[in-house]
């Protein structure tokens, strides 16, 4: 392919740097713009409000480069949304910048661009961007091309659903390109995202990472992230990766969220071969479509219609993503997430994340002030870990015992109990004295904490672990969790969610039958 349009840049070189910064040292030229297919399962929009530029570091600036340093199979920038229309944009399209830094003339028979929005970024986070936006965005360019060393294409990218964000700082960008030169799509240090300088600050929104342009895969990250340490500069003012961001006007979409977002069973195992997930869309009409963090891909898989089935791959964290398109009228929900923790054997505890609610089918509950110890959104409180309801024990200013308990046969075996408990008071000096919690099998305490022992179960819920394998001799137990709290000005919270038992072992019977 001919490109047209060229416009020579000439550079100026950066001579000093520590070991770990570029070197600006390259000419690139801006060849004619692209604009690329996005491969995407969201339901198709057309966008009809006005489109505002939110975010540009091409105008202004007076060179381009690229990073000088391997690897670069992908970098990312974090964002200030300074000139976005209202509180909260919704990104319709991107434009991104392609260099090609290959010392020879390469033929390509497509290019992929892959583009993933952040909601979070911190610089001392590791890693350092949180809360992905949307689905990642997939775009991909039909060739031949011939791409020429010191080329810059801008690719523009229409999104068929508006993203949007929850604020207008400290927001991420991500990009990586692949290039197929007849073996197939590959990542190549010769694609990257292309950077810029100059005496000129970015023309709309701002660059939150002065003074280094942002961050390359230097880590190794497969996650579309990166660590601190990836942040770079060449030593020149005001660098940026290049980009251009546009949102929709404020109010021209409606919002939309997605609630309810469940799995069932709370607490797979193993053996249970799968899971299903389900969740309630907003107003828009589309499907609540799921899928898994890349970060869990070994541990679960999605599929069936919309991805509400979960297949079991491996024990632990399965982090399911729920996404709602949006439609002329709304915008596309915010990207809700649910861990699940699926366990390595066969699950003893029933109902162990208390969705049965306030009935009492597994569990006998009882409150000195509350009837029942369980609680879901319309008690208050912290909320459960998983799920919608939870234990929330203690919780008044008058004195309160509660409890919950349930008998079941633990068959032979190495057995663990595990459980998530949250203890909080506000009381400071003296400590409610009388503050306990307590695990119990059979009557005997397993597991105790009061105010002088529960410190590091203070920061939110914290799993504790309890080796039952004496219990486990295939007669019935009775395993009760109880809190003992006095009057006192203040009330002691005490947030128990998600109680298990597993055997590492495959049997058939379970606790309760």
């Amino acid at each position: 392919m001919k490109f047209l349009l060229p416009l020579l840049l000439l550079l100026v070189a950066s001579s000093a740097g520590a070991a770990e910064n570029d070197a600006a040292r390259q000419a690139l030229r801006m060849d004619r713009p692209l604009t690329a297919h996005v491969i995407s399962a969201l339901q198709p929009q057309v966008v009809q409000d006005a489109e505002v530029l939110v975010f540009d570091s091409l105008a202004g600036a007076d060179s381009y480069t690229a990073s000088s340093s391997s690897p670069r199979t992908f970098m990312g920038i974090p964002v200030n949304l300074d000139a976005a229309a209202g509180s909260n944009p919704a990104i319709s399209k991107l434009t991104v910048f392609l260099a090609y830094t290959g010392a020879a003339a390469q033929d390509y028979q497509s290019l992929r661009v892959d583009v993933q929005l952040w909601n979070t970024w911190s610089g001392g986070g590791d890693p350092v961007f949180s809360n992905p936006v949307g689905s990642l965005v997939r775009a991909d360019l039909a060739g031949p091309f011939s791409l020429n060393p010191g080329t810059l294409i801008p690719i523009t990218i229409p999104l068929s659903s508006p993203i949007p964000l929850a604020s207008l700082t400290a927001q991420g960008v991500v990009i990586s390109f692949q290039g197929d030169t007849g073996g197939g799509l590959a990542s190549s240090d010769s694609l990257t995202p292309a950077l810029r300088f100059g005496a000129n600050a970015i023309a709309v929104g701002s660059n939150a990472l002065a003074p280094n342009y942002g961050y390359r895969n230097a880590s190794g990250h497969t996650d579309f992230n990166f660590a601190p340490t990836d942040a770079r500069t060449f030593g020149q003012p005001n660098e940026a990766v290049l980009l251009q961001l546009y949102a929709t006007t404020a109010g021209s979409l409606t919002s939309q969220s997605i609630t309810g977002f469940l799995a069932m069973p709370a607490s797979p195992v193993l053996g249970d071969g799968s899971f299903t997930v389900s969740a309630t869309g907003g107003a828009s009409g589309n499907p609540v479509v799921f899928s898994i963090d890349p970060a869990s891909a070994a541990v679960c898989a999605a599929g069936g219609m919309d991805g509400t089935t979960i297949s079991i791959l491996a024990a632990g964290t399965c982090t399911v993503l729920a996404d709602q398109a949006g439609n002329a009228t709304y915008s596309a929900a915010p990207q809700q997430s649910l861990p699940v923790e699926i366990g390595s054997g066969i699950e003893l505890v029933q109902d162990g994340s208390f969705e049965a609610g306030f009935v009492p089918t597994y569990w006998a509950q009882a409150s000195t002030n509350y009837g029942t110890p369980l609680c879901d959104i319309t008690c208050g409180g912290v909320g459960p870990r998983t799920g919608t309801y939870w234990a929330w024990l203690g919780g008044a200013s008058a004195a309160e015992v509660s409890s919950l308990e349930q008998a079941g046969a633990i068959a032979p075996g190495p057995k663990v109990l595990t459980f998530y408990v949250w203890w909080s008071s506000d009381l400071v000096t003296p400590p409610d004295p009388a503050a306990t919690f307590n695990v119990k099998i059979d009557g005997n305490t397993i597991f105790a904490l009061t105010p002088a022992t529960a410190a590091a179960y203070t920061a939110g819920y914290t799993l504790a672990t309890v080796d039952i394998s004496a219990y486990a001799d295939d007669s019935v137990h009775f395993l009760r969790f109880e809190a003992n709290t006095a009057a006192t000005a203040v009330a002691t919270d005490i947030n128990l969610d998600d109680v298990s038992i597993v055997d590492d072992r495959v049997f058939g019977n379970g606790f309760g039958n």
